[in-house]
């Protein structure tokens, strides 16, 4: 009921509004009112243990050793705003980090980061990443989710630099309001890692 109440109360408000504006004369100068609204209960919904689970997986993201944390996007690493992986489900609690490895090599880096899934997650496609004809790639997704399938996880995105690599890792933890719709055309969503 008290979304009806609020759709109520506006509509009131829209009334008495537009009833003031029209008996109003010219010979004082009354301030406009402002109709100030606020997100729903629903919408501030916190969800503790969703944000305890994001907050464990990006702290406790396993990396090389020699990977350094970045206070910002390395912009000539990650320069497509699109490029990142497209979570199916909603609401998410979501986090973003990024880090530069100098010196390794794109392939190396995705192997080992389907070796050493971060902590309580398994790597989402357990084959190995090769080059096909030594061709050189430019840039790999892998994931690390709670079980085969799942559609919350980690995607880390190993990107070429002109000095080694950076890694970003996008993190996607579901609600208890979380809703995934059903795929076009009956095929499956891929999950972190799986495009």
């Amino acid at each position: 009921m008290p979304r009806l109440r609020s759709v109520f109360v506006l509509s009131v408000s829209a009334v008495l509004v537009a009833g003031c504006a029209a008996v109003a004369d010219d010979s004082a100068a009354a301030p406009e009112p402002s109709l100030s609204t606020s997100p729903s209960p629903a919408a501030m919904k916190v969800d503790a243990a969703a944000v305890a689970k994001a907050d464990s997986w990006l702290e406790g993201a396993i990396l090389p050793s020699d990977a350094v944390l970045s206070e910002s996007i390395p912009e000539t690493t990650f320069p497509y705003a699109g490029s990142h992986y497209e979570w199916p489900c909603s609401p998410l609690e979501r986090r973003t980090a990024y880090w530069t490895i100098a010196g390794a090599d794109i392939v190396d880096t995705a192997n080992w980061l389907k070796e050493h899934p971060t902590g309580g997650l398994q790597d989402a496609v357990p084959l190995p990443i090769t080059a096909n004809d030594g061709t050189e790639l430019d840039s790999v997704s892998v994931g690390n989710v709670p079980e085969a399938g799942s559609l919350e996880g980690i995607d880390f995105t190993v990107n070429r630099t002109a000095d080694g690599v950076a890694v970003r890792a996008e993190i996607g933890v579901f609600t208890e309001d979380t809703v995934c719709p059903e795929p076009p055309d009956g095929g499956r969503w891929g999950g972190p890692g799986q495009g």
